[in-house]
């Protein structure tokens, strides 16, 4: 690989610039570990805009293209195509479900049986009249996404959602339909972020990657036809956040987490 990383500039997210690493580059596309809160339309529209200026020439990339669209507030694995035959292409294994997405995100207390298989088919379809998805048996398509508890993370809970085929906000409205309120979640549930950094400040400091309001919702791991499999670590501010909450659960064996997010 010829590069370790795509530096963009700073109208992405709105600091200097972004340093994406590249975790696999093939001669039909490249995959890059993108941070949250960053569109993904915002980074194809980037590219394009340094090959018209002669970039990005050690990549071999010629028409940058997406090929499946990953939710701005996502972090995580995303697959850009290096020119429209290889994004048809690609597209039409997706559309096959010879994909697999893992997610990683973080819940308050759910109260579900850890060891029950949790499933959610309900199909999703666009709001008309809101920046949303809904579930609707009418206007909805086919979705599909499997949930599995991985561990206490202090007084949250850290799971797993996969699917084939990926909608946006799936995972969002699925998990919510299946009682699993995520952090952070303000569009399908009232449930509050985690802003600890600012009650419990003897933590806040040790990472600079922590932020007071964070929704931990990352992309990491895509394969495809079970034989090729991209991964990318837990962001910065994800792990930030499972160490944050796990010094807690040591260091103050009273803290009570729900109690003080209803205060």
């Amino acid at each position: 690989m010829g590069c370790d990383f795509i530096v963009f500039s700073g109208c992405l997210a709105g600091e200097k610039s972004v340093r994406m690493p590249i975790l696999f580059d093939c001669a039909e596309f490249l995959a890059i570990d993108k941070p949250a809160n960053v569109d993904c339309s915002a980074v194809i529209d980037q590219m394009r805009s340094n090959i018209s200026r002669g970039g990005s020439t050690k990549l071999g990339i010629g028409r940058p293209m997406e090929i499946f669209s990953l939710d701005g507030e996502i972090s995580g694995v995303f697959f850009i195509a290096k020119n429209r035959e290889s994004a048809a292409n690609l597209r039409n294994l997706h559309g096959s479900q010879a994909f697999k997405f893992t997610f990683d995100f973080l819940t308050f207390p759910s109260g579900i049986d850890k060891g029950t298989a949790l499933v959610c088919d309900l199909p999703i379809g666009k709001h008309r009249a809101a920046h949303r998805m809904l579930i609707s048996h009418k206007t909805g398509k086919k979705s599909h996404t499997e949930f599995a508890f991985v561990e206490n993370v202090g007084k949250c809970e850290h799971w797993t959602a996969s699917c084939s085929f990926f909608r946006r906000h799936q995972v969002r409205i699925h998990a919510h339909e299946c009682g699993l309120h995520l952090v952070g979640e303000k569009l399908y549930a009232d449930s509050r972020s985690l802003n600890l950094a600012k009650k419990f400040r003897k933590f806040d400091g040790a990472d600079p990657h922590w932020s007071e309001e964070y929704f931990p919702l990352h992309l990491s791991c895509v394969e495809m036809h079970g034989l090729l499999k991209v991964a990318a670590k837990l962001a910065k501010k994800f792990q930030a956040t499972v160490n944050l909450l796990r010094k807690y659960q040591s260091a103050t064996a009273t803290f009570d987490l729900q109690k003080y997010l209803e205060n």
